[in-house]
């Protein structure tokens, strides 16, 4: 967002220019604040809008790679990450989108991955799939015509839960999600996933199982209150206001829908 030029991709690729790689940015700004591109490799398209989810469904519009890695303006890749992201397309030509692993700066596993990889893929797991894990085969997504809910997202009314969203598209459209056990990139270790308070992110889980699991999104409301709890991420205390705030969530979810 509000960028004027393309040096904030020079750390992204420690070990070569990033003009040896096709690039494409959507830069979410304001007239005065726009991007030039100095390269034939690097595209850029300057909007004067907000909405993550809107930013990446614009990319995938306007990109004409046959894979297409999702990244964020903070991370940093791995030297061999494009030798992985092929091999493991190659062996999997068919997968729709391939998820790999994510380090911290300090070079350890940025959560808990599967040892190896991974094909019949449970419902936790595709909940827990982050967008600069995923590497997507465009011709595949372009033919179901999957795109990111442009409700959920940072910008939206709902700000977390579109890659879950997402990836659920491919799942009940029976296509094949990978999780390879090969790191692409580095990362920072707070998101704003883990920056959201209390409230706002039990809201956004009542929209999102909703839009998930319809009827059932109160059992998966309750699943994710466990599960933090034995995470010691939120107190006993607090299980009532959590519950309140994904009613509120599933209610403006369906109201806008």
């Amino acid at each position: 967002m509000n960028r004027n030029s393309t040096d904030f991709l020079i750390p992204m690729f420690p070990f070569t220019h990033y003009s040896d790689f096709n690039i494409l940015i959507v830069n979410q700004t304001t007239p005065d604040n726009i991007i030039i591109s100095n390269y034939i490799t690097v595209k850029i398209i300057n909007v004067f809008e907000k909405g993550l989810s809107k930013s990446r469904n614009l990319a995938l519009d306007n990109v004409d790679s046959k894979l297409c890695v999702i990244v964020d303006d903070d991370v940093e890749f791995k030297e061999d990450f494009e030798k992985n992201i092929l091999n493991t397309f190659n062996a999997e030509p068919d997968a729709a989108l391939i998820s790999f692993r994510v380090e911290t700066k300090l070079g350890k596993l940025y959560k808990k991955y599967p040892e190896h990889r991974k094909i019949d893929l449970k419902a936790t797991d595709r909940l827990n799939i982050m967008s600069i894990e995923m590497v997507l085969n465009k011709p595949v997504i372009d033919k179901y015509n999957i795109r990111f809910n442009e409700m959920f997202g940072l910008g939206a009314k709902f700000e977390m839960g579109e890659e879950a969203i997402f990836i659920d598209r491919l799942y009940k459209n029976k296509l094949k999600i990978v999780m390879e056990p090969k790191v692409i990139v580095t990362h920072e270790n707070d998101t704003t996933h883990t920056k959201i308070d209390l409230s706002n992110k039990y809201y956004v889980q009542g929209a999102l199982f909703t839009a998930l699991y319809a009827g059932n999104y109160l059992l998966w409301v309750f699943l994710k209150i466990l599960f933090e709890l034995k995470q010691h991420k939120i107190k006993i205390n607090q299980v009532h206001k959590a519950i309140r705030a994904a009613i509120d969530g599933r209610k403006d979810f369906l109201n806008i829908k």
